[in-house]
């Protein structure tokens, strides 16, 4: 499939109004902050139509955070009946007292970004899609058999295109995951292309994960080699190599397959925080979920899940955290 070319980043846009919106809800913002925000506000009409969506987008949220405040203010006044003697004030075992307006708005302040993306800011990947000779949407999973006999399996939000010739084989990962199974040949390399980094195999199996400017290369079968800059590394089966942070780091030896897991259709976490873990599960969904509570956002989750069904995920999360869920337009869902 050629390639088209890229228009000037919507994305790009879409985060620097969104990163000028939260620098101004600040209490200690500068007044040159300010000036500068005028500077960029008026250089181009393009920042000033993308800074009035995060604002209109904001509006919208003071709903859904209020509904939030109200719930942990009723949560909590129901516990302290139950639990507070009269007179006692908040000791161990007891609730603390329900958030303030400060806190309500970084509730609002935080959801702001998963909000962008439940209301259609997914223009990267929409164009990503249209670039691509295969992709999938998020819970989906796809398997492709090549005309060279290799088969790649692309993991959910997942774009690539294929670009074959005579001397090399090579798929270029727009986003997303995918596991291949490379037909020998050692006259035609196969090299998958993730940006910043590369893995460049002739016969093997591997699977390679691109996020943003970050790549992680999973091999399974044979040897692969991972080149960034001027930068190479051999990684050998049950070994993984990152690019991450601008550099390549050191290969690493896996004591398990649990990075593969999802070719099974299941995610693994020892002791990760939930953040990290409701990242992961949003990947399986349509709509996002975010923990608005920061006490409970960095909660230690272990389990193994079925990334089919990320709905039974998220009651096992709610009941195992013993947190509550909201469910908003758009799947969007926030825990506290």
């Amino acid at each position: 499939m050629s390639d088209k070319p890229q228009s000037p980043s919507s994305a790009s846009l879409s985060n620097q109004a969104l990163a000028w919106f939260a620098r101004l809800q600040a209490d200690d913002v500068s007044d040159e902050a300010r000036r500068q925000f005028e500077i960029w506000y008026h250089a181009d009409p393009r920042h000033a139509e993308a800074y009035d969506k995060s604002r209109k987008l904001w509006d919208l949220l003071q709903q859904p955070a209020e509904r939030v405040q109200q719930r942990l203010q009723a949560d909590a006044a129901q516990t302290k009946t139950e639990r507070s003697p009269a007179g006692k004030g908040w000791g161990k075992g007891r609730l603390p007292p329900p958030a303030s307006g400060r806190n309500l708005h970084r509730v609002a302040l935080g959801c702001l970004g998963l909000l962008l993306l439940v209301a259609g800011w997914r223009l990267p990947e929409q164009w990503q899609n249209w670039r691509s000779d295969y992709h999938t949407e998020a819970g989906q999973q796809l398997g492709v058999d090549l005309a060279d006999g290799s088969r790649l399996t692309l993991n959910t939000d997942t774009a690539l295109v294929v670009r074959y010739s005579d001397s090399l084989r090579q798929i270029e990962l727009l986003r997303g995951e995918a596991y291949f199974e490379v037909a020998a040949n050692k006259q035609r390399p196969f090299v998958v292309d993730g940006g910043q980094a590369t893995a460049r195999a002739v016969g093997t199996a591997y699977s390679v994960r691109r996020q943003a400017d970050e790549l992680r290369v999973v091999v399974s079968e044979g040897t692969v080699e991972v080149g960034a800059d001027s930068a190479k590394a051999l990684v050998h089966a049950a070994e993984q190599a990152e690019y991450r942070q601008g550099r390549l780091q050191a290969v690493a030896r896996l004591d398990n397959d649990d990075a593969l897991a999802w070719r099974r259709r299941q995610t693994v976490f020892h002791r990760q925080p939930l953040t990290q873990v409701l990242a992961e599960v949003n990947r399986y969904r349509r709509g996002r979920i975010v923990a608005v509570n920061p006490q409970l956002a960095e909660r230690v989750v272990n389990g193994v899940f079925n990334n089919g069904d990320p709905d039974a995920v998220l009651a096992a999360l709610t009941n195992t955290l013993q947190a509550k869920s909201l469910q908003m337009p758009g799947d969007l869902v926030l825990l506290y």
